[in-house]
């Protein structure tokens, strides 16, 4: 079946001749910059590939989507979008949306993953949000091993993620495949992004434009050199009127006073219904408003309406008005609300523009668009110049007359800075560091809010991630102080504190180390007494006692007229998302080959997305065919090679022995003993174990009067440098990419529990004839041998020395691959080795 062909199949419509040149090209191993109008099917476009490599069983294309937007708005409209064509056509997948508000995916699996710019780039850069320090390694190698999506890059933080996202492309180029779309770019700066990175430049011919029913519709601009009102919204309403306002607050200002008109009589407000929609509502709540308004304002739509709204309409959301009132804002975004009258074929709509309020200095107050002054006033004045009505050349001339000078800037400041400040942000972000999320993705904070019910358990990250979120671009503490005083109540860190914030806590016994503890990273919630406290702070749990919230109007600081503090409706709690994490639960005995094997098994299952890329990154680098691959082998057969010590072997034999006399007679440990299947088990002569029967709820006492395990990771990956380094080198032919691959394997096996563990060994050596045992599984495992030599050593001299993996990042492109791609595939395997072998034990 050919392309065309097969899209249509598909989607069920004839595809455009542009649609059909992304596929073949995306398809065909190349990347894509795609600049389209707004309605031509840009999201049909981006699917296709996707859907039809799979369809054919391609396994070279990756088996993931991230589809990355700027604005969490999107996001949620996508999803749900791109689930109605999955029911339609049947397709099967699983689809997840993964936003700061709704983290649903926090390991970025799944067939198709919806999120945010600030999520997949915080992912790549190895400091993700919603996870744990020692968890940022396994999400980085799910952007790797993924087709992507950037959507409406335009609107990216020029000198931030727009930056980032390009480094990211050039840096995975010939492995990851990319398409950047956008509808409102300048000409200029496209055509040098496709140059960047390597792209096509696909845009729809005019013939093309001519025969889409989106774009037969006739739109007009006037300029209103007055701010935006209720009453001018009202004086203009016939049926179907939407209001957009540049921030919540005054949107939600609007909204009040069009209420007020509307019980005060106001003729042209009689019988309409009004409606709000803006970002600070809970995901849950926001959907409900969404699916509301695409009947309300939709194509077959007859009601008589207003929508206020924030700029979390310019994007995404299929509705139409034949009035649009809006604030002035930068030209792309401008034509982007615009995209949200005379929407569909046939109709005739008018776009009103107002000036901006004005600040006590006297000038517009442009915020959200902070530092993008120049660019609002030139808008405003290239307003004047628009034809009427509108067409879609004009619309190309405003963006380039406005957009163009702007973006050679930014262009330019992002070749002086790539290989220079850029840069070294990036390495800092690599080796953990938070504080870089500000610098490389997003200028204007985006906060979180985490608003919750009094005793909601917050101890872990995979609880926390259990609750919908709301986001706000800073935290009005002294709005919070005063509700506090107004309701006549004294702070206390108990029941009547502000904003908390969260601080990981490890287990004592597994600071530095890399050790396996049996309990997952806690978090503690710690007061904030003043705003300061909260700088960069991207996660901030709220008292729910001094804001409001309903699932009407959202959340405020202040109560509205006739409110009251407090929130009315939470969102529901949703069931746990997985974030890297083990959680405290049973184990059962595990001999060292069992748990080599399974942990193959399920890492080919969980993170297949990895091991389907294993070629591209061969083919990137030079690499003999199958060195990706050997390279996730070594690192499974490898990674537990530490707990075939003598101290680690003399703790388990003590430990199954206590066990069995502990627990004789009985069935253990589904959770409840009458649920059990087996009992313990001791560990048999010439047996090597890799872990023991325990279970939370009877152990952990047993647990600390025995001590802590001995380390073990990384003296693995000594034990893989001495024993292996050599195989390796034989096998790629070239000294200096056998390290870097090398350095990449011992990297993920040094931190396959923790991204922040040191490395550091302690002195150990092998168990009596654990060399031999080690030998036979990489064996069979990898089918490679390991150095006997090297390992009769390590079995008679022992571990002394220090391996200190480096800090691993692009500068280094080969190791830094090996080590993401094998990270997230170790860790899912090692993590999902457990839960499979739970399950499977639960339902004998």
């Amino acid at each position: 079946m050919d392309t065309s062909s097969a899209l249509r199949s598909l989607f069920g419509l004839n595809p455009y001749p542009y649609q059909q040149r992304v596929g073949e090209t995306l398809l065909s191993g190349r990347n894509v910059i795609l600049r389209a109008p707004t309605g031509s099917g840009k999201t049909e476009a981006a699917l296709g590939p996707f859907l039809l490599a799979r369809q054919e069983e391609r396994r070279d294309f990756p088996l993931r989507c991230i589809f990355a937007s700027p604005m969490r708005t999107l996001a949620q409209d996508l999803y749900e979008r791109m689930g109605e064509v999955n029911k339609k056509a049947a397709l099967g997948l699983d689809i997840r949306l993964h936003t700061g508000e709704d983290p649903q995916s926090p390991l970025l699996e799944g067939d198709i993953i919806i999120t945010t710019v600030d999520q997949l780039l915080s992912n790549y850069l190895h400091v993700p949000y919603s996870q744990s320090q020692r968890s940022r390694n396994i999400g980085a190698g799910g952007v790797v091993a993924s087709y992507v999506v950037l959507d409406e890059f335009h609107l990216f933080d020029p000198q931030r993620a727009f930056r980032t996202a390009l480094e990211m492309a050039r840096a995975l180029s010939g492995v990851t495949p990319f398409l950047f779309m956008t509808a409102t770019m300048s000409g200029d700066l496209t055509r040098e992004l496709a140059e960047a990175v390597g792209a096509e430049f696909i845009t729809p011919s005019q013939a093309e434009l001519d025969v889409m029913t989106s774009q037969q519709k006739t739109r007009q601009f006037r300029q209103v050199e007055a701010p935006l009102t209720a009453q001018a919204v009202a004086e203009a309403h016939g049926r179907r009127s939407i209001a957009i306002a540049n921030t919540v607050d005054r949107v939600q200002t609007l909204y009040a006073d069009l209420q007020r008109l509307q019980r005060e009589g106001h003729p042209n407000l009689q019988g309409v219904t009004l409606a709000l929609l803006h970002s600070r509502f809970f995901p849950t709540h926001r959907g409900a408003h969404e699916q509301r308004l695409k009947t309300l304002l939709g194509r077959e739509s007859q009601e008589k309406v207003i929508l206020v709204a924030s700029q979390a309409v310019e994007v995404g959301i299929d509705i139409s008005s034949e009035e649009l009132h809006t604030e002035v804002c930068p030209a792309n975004a401008l034509l982007q609300r615009a995209g949200r009258n005379a929407r569909y074929a046939g109709e005739r709509g008018v776009v009103s523009v107002y000036a901006l309020p004005l600040t006590e200095k006297g000038e517009w107050d442009v915020l959200p668009y902070k530092g993008q002054e120049d660019v609002i006033r030139a808008t405003w004045e290239a307003l004047a110049e628009l034809p009427s009505p509108v067409h879609p050349e004009a619309e190309d001339r405003l963006i380039d007359a406005v957009h163009t000078a702007g973006d050679r800037k930014n262009w330019e400041g992002y070749l002086a800075t790539r290989q220079t400040t850029h840069s070294d942000r990036m390495k800092s972000a690599f080796l953990g560091d938070r504080a870089m999320r500000p610098e490389l993705i997003r200028d204007i904070q985006n906060v979180s809010l985490l608003i919750v019910p009094p005793e909601t358990d917050l101890s872990t990250w995979d609880e926390v991630n259990r609750h919908e979120r709301i986001g706000v671009t800073w935290v009005n503490f002294a709005a919070l102080e005063a509700n506090r005083e107004a309701l006549g109540l004294n702070f206390d860190h108990e029941v009547n504190w502000l904003a908390r914030v969260p601080r990981e806590v490890e287990p004592e016994r597994r600071k530095g180390q890399g050790g396996d503890s049996r309990q997952p990273t806690r978090l503690e919630w710690l007061p904030v007494n003043t705003a300061e406290q909260l700088r960069n702070e991207p996660l901030v749990q709220v008292n729910p006692t001094f804001v409001f919230y309903n699932r009407q109007e959202g959340f405020r600081w202040t109560t509205p007229e006739g409110g009251q503090l407090g929130v009315a409706d939470f969102p529901p709690v949703h069931a746990r998302r997985p974030s890297g994490e083990r959680p405290d639960y049973w184990y059962t005995y595990e001999t060292y080959e069992e748990h080599i094997d399974r942990v193959l098994k399920a890492s080919r299952k969980h993170a297949a997305d990895v091991w389907r890329v294993c070629p591209k990154v061969d083919q990137k680098f030079g690499l003999p065919a199958g060195t990706m691959e050997l390279a996730l082998k070594a690192a499974i057969a490898g990674h537990d090679i530490g707990k075939l010590s003598v101290g680690w072997q003399d703790w388990t034999r003590r430990w199954q022995a206590e066990q069995v006399q502990e627990y004789a007679g009985r069935l253990l440990w589904n959770g409840v003993e009458e649920a059990a299947r087996h009992g313990a088990k001791a560990q048999a002569k010439g047996e090597y174990c890799a872990h023991t029967d325990y279970h939370p709820a009877y152990d952990k006492e047993r647990n600390k009067r025995m001590g802590p395990r001995p380390p073990h990771a990384g003296e693995s990956a000594a034990v893989l440098v001495s024993a292996f380094g050599q195989v390796l080198r034989t096998s790629i032919g070239d000294d200096r990419k056998a390290r870097s691959v090398m350095l990449g394997i011992c990297g993920a096996v040094s931190r396959h529990h923790s991204a922040s563990a040191t490395g550091e060994t302690d002195a150990w050596r092998l168990d009596d004839g654990a060399w031999l045992e080690i030998r036979r599984v990489f064996k069979q495992v990898a089918d490679a041998e390991l150095d006997a030599a090297a390992l009769a050593k390590v079995q008679k001299g022992g571990v002394s020395s220090v391996i200190k993996p480096l800090p691993l990042s692009p500068s280094d492109p080969l190791a830094w691959m090996i080590y993401t791609l094998t990270s997230r595939a170790l860790r899912l395997g090692d993590t999902r080795s457990f839960e499979d072998v739970r399950w499977k034990e639960e339902t004998l």
